[in-house]
């Protein structure tokens, strides 16, 4: 017995000796999981740390639970507040213990020397023993007992890979540290004691036996009373392992590889995150039956650019349809959907109002003839119902009218990260998809416009700035929203004006070349939700639209957002202006009927309307001052260009009568301003297939005096479509005899007969 004192008190005295000789590290090397949380501080996503253990940072919970402070102490170290690192008493009776029975029954270590064993994290011999004593001694001297029970908890093992009392509380009871109750709180106490012996799910009856014994303990030392004592045994000890939350997690994986603090707080809205997850889901697995894989959503806060939900596909874990492809950063075609911005930035340019007309004829530049995805023309039409029926060929003509460079470089401007090429490369088809947009930059575009003309970069980190760029007037802005609320709404509410409880938004859809993307985007003075439907892969579908696979979900989003009020037009933007009432250019002193309409005050000066016009008539005759007889009267006509007029006429139109010019007019004469020069009249040509074995065609040309004058090609009296400042135009042919006539908008017209074999 006298050689166990002896061996009890050599201990200490080795271990100070120790102390005073030997450097030892004090604290437990950081290694926490990156824990990245919602805007409310909920968990959206846990990663294991470097070790591959969950073992979240202390600073999640700055103040450890009573409950479990108390049952940790009684289980673990009851003279924790007294020693000064470790207990001479303790060490005795583990020496005992273990001689007597032959074997390591206890180690006799306090709570300060199991936080020198987690520090070392070495082999457990005599040796290690001393060093940990040593080191609890230095720890005592250094560091608060507040601070050493935390140390302690915060890398406590509680089996498997979970380390730390923050863990334990949420993989086990699915709660904070703070809502324990003490049942749960005396299992966090009894667990790191022997984690793998009565680890959960192992050997339930085990951890309960020993998780009753501390709370009777609890209950003979007056912690608890009787009733909690009672109740407490009566819980049950948790059998299965929770899994942390996995919310928006191709947003934290973004974060996790650009971030590497231990909790990062987001702007997200855990409850818009969820249910617009759900929606995703929902809809996808309705696509699915069709061939359609994928779908993403992005939902932006407008006043602060705050992300509030980020769904990059339907499913992170779907890997056989690329779940795990990002899609709110993935550049896809961008179909019509910049097709807004361009008719804002052309009401500041003085191109259009909203009732201003637009030619929607068969037009070619070039090489490029854009089509309407109806493939039908209406001759002319007003700006804001060729934008609310998505028409290429108005959108086309307005966006030449401007000018590509000057387009694209407000793009830029704007935000849309992914224009790689130049704006001569993309050319006008950029208004028609041909360039690749995100989701990510579409909400900076469409959240830009409702903040009046303003845009800066959204961001998901709280507090973030960004620098505004005023591009487009706020009355621009505010006229072209107002126009976007007109759209109908798809599926079931078709008729949705007729219900006062539907929420009002400025939206607009797009389909890519190919059926390949479908896109959704709706912003209200509040919110901005951008829609993205379609296959990772870039399979196309002839089903997906932009109106039937991706409008159905923007709506379901905003239907779980606040309510919210309209753009109100801000006066001081205006001005008023008097335009043609027909026609929506400024009013000549030939329009018959005028109106007033507001316009964005810095607005550029619009053309006067030039499809009023007043002739000088004689003998129902057009005159002018070379054949008039003195007999002439004035009378004002609505003259449409020949091309409108005809689909005008197609559609079933009323295209009033004008006069033709004097035939016996010497100016009239003239046969040099107008000359088909390719093919000949009476001509014999040859149609040969080129190397694909498609037919080439036959490139007709004319002379013109004018040649900034738009052209209007017939073959076969049926009219082909017009070219601008371009005197030729592409022919598919078919064997036979042809008819060519070409005009130009003041009559002037030329015509030739040729003959076609197609070898």
């Amino acid at each position: 017995m006298r050689r166990k004192v002896v061996a009890g008190v050599g201990v200490p005295i080795l271990a100070f000796i120790i102390y005073l000789i030997i450097p030892l590290k004090q604290r437990i090397p950081a290694d926490y999981s990156q824990v990245v949380l919602a805007k409310d501080s909920t968990f959206l996503r846990v990663f294991l740390n470097s070790d591959e253990q969950w073992c979240l940072p202390p600073q999640l919970q700055t103040e450890i639970p009573e409950n479990l402070k108390l049952s940790v102490l009684n289980y673990e170290d009851q003279y924790f507040e007294y020693h000064p690192g470790f207990n001479p008493v303790a060490i005795l009776r583990a020496l005992y213990w273990n001689i007597t029975r032959g074997e390591v029954v206890s180690g006799g270590s306090t709570i300060t020397m199991q936080v020198a064993r987690m520090i070392r994290d070495q082999d457990r011999t005599i040796f290690q023993k001393f060093l940990e004593i040593a080191l609890a001694i230095k720890i005592e001297t250094r560091f608060s007992k507040e601070e050493i029970l935390s140390q302690y908890l915060t890398y406590a093992p509680y089996g498997s890979n979970i380390r730390g009392y923050q863990a334990a509380s949420y993989r086990f009871f699915d709660k904070k540290p703070t809502q324990l109750s003490w049942a749960e709180a005396a299992t966090l106490a009894v667990l790191p004691n022997a984690p793998g012996m009565i680890f959960p799910t192992k050997n339930d009856e085990a951890l309960k036996t020993k998780r009753d014994q501390l709370l009777k303990k609890l209950f003979t030392n007056e912690v608890i009373d009787e009733e909690t004592y009672e109740l407490s045994l009566l819980e049950h000890v948790p059998d299965e392992i929770i899994p942390f939350p996995l919310a928006a997690p191709h947003l934290t994986e973004l974060i996790h590889q650009k971030n590497q603090l231990d909790i990062v707080k987001t702007t997200i809205d855990s409850d818009i995150q969820y249910e617009t997850d759900f929606f995703i889901k929902q809809h996808t697995a309705r696509m699915h039956q069709m061939g359609i894989n994928n779908a993403c959503a992005l939902v932006v806060d407008n006043k602060t650019g705050n992300v509030l939900s980020y769904v990059g596909s339907h499913d992170f874990d779907d890997l056989d349809n690329l779940g795990r492809v990002d899609g709110v950063q993935a550049a896809r075609s961008s179909g019509s959907i910049l097709k807004p911005f361009l008719y804002a930035l052309s009401i500041d340019e003085g191109l259009i109002l909203p009732n201003t007309l637009i030619k929607d004829v068969p037009t070619y530049f070039s090489s490029f003839s854009p089509n309407n995805a109806s493939e039908e023309f209406s001759g002319i039409i007003p700006a804001n119902k060729a934008l609310i029926y998505s028409l290429n060929i108005p959108a086309v003509r307005l966006l030449n009218a401007y000018g590509v460079n000057k387009f694209y470089n407000n793009l830029k401007a704007a935000g849309i990260t992914t224009l790689f090429r130049s704006s001569d490369e993309y050319g006008l088809p950029i208004i028609l998809g041909g360039s690749e947009v995100t989701p990510w930059d579409v909400a900076k575009l469409f959240r830009g416009m409702a903040n009046g003309g303003q845009f800066e970069d959204i961001h998901y980190l709280p507090d973030e700035t960004s620098t505004q760029t005023q591009l487009i007037s706020e009355g621009a802005s505010t006229l072209i929203l107002e126009e976007m609320k007109e759209l109908i709404r798809p599926g079931l509410e078709f008729y949705w004006k007729k219900y006062g409880n539907q929420k009002p938004i400025a939206w607009k859809t797009g389909t890519s070349y190919g059926h390949k993307d479908a896109w959704a985007v709706g912003t209200t003075p509040s919110h901005t939700i951008v829609i993205w439907v379609g296959n990772f892969d870039g399979q196309s579908n002839k089903s997906l639209s932009g109106m039937r696979s991706a409008g159905p979900l923007l709506f379901n989003i905003l239907n779980i957002l606040p309510s919210d009020d309209w753009f109100e037009p801000n006066p001081k933007e205006y001005s008023t202006i008097k335009i043609c009432k027909q026609t929506g250019f400024y009013a000549s002193e030939h329009c018959p009927e005028s109106e007033e309409e507001l316009a964005p005050k810095n607005m550029k000066p619009m053309k006067v309307c030039e499809f009023h016009k007043a002739h000088l008539i004689e003998n129902n005759h057009i005159v002018c001052s070379h054949c008039w007889k003195g007999n002439q009267v004035t009378k004002v006509f609505l003259s449409y260009p020949p091309d409108v007029s005809y689909y005008l006429r197609q559609n079933g139109g009323l295209i009033e009568s004008i006069p033709t010019h004097n035939p016996s007019c010497p100016t009239r004469n003239e046969s040099d301003i107008l000359e088909i020069i390719y093919p000949l009249d009476e001509a014999n040509i040859i149609v040969t297939r080129d190397f694909d074995g498609t037919y080439q065609p036959v490139v007709s040309r004319v002379a013109t005096r004018y040649t900034n004058r738009e052209l209007f090609w017939y073959l076969d009296n049926e009219y082909l479509g017009s070219t601008i400042e371009q005197a030729s135009l592409p022919l598919k042919l078919r064997s036979g005899q042809h008819l060519l006539t070409v005009t130009d908008p003041e009559g002037n017209r030329d015509q030739v007969s040729f003959s076609v074999i197609v070898n």
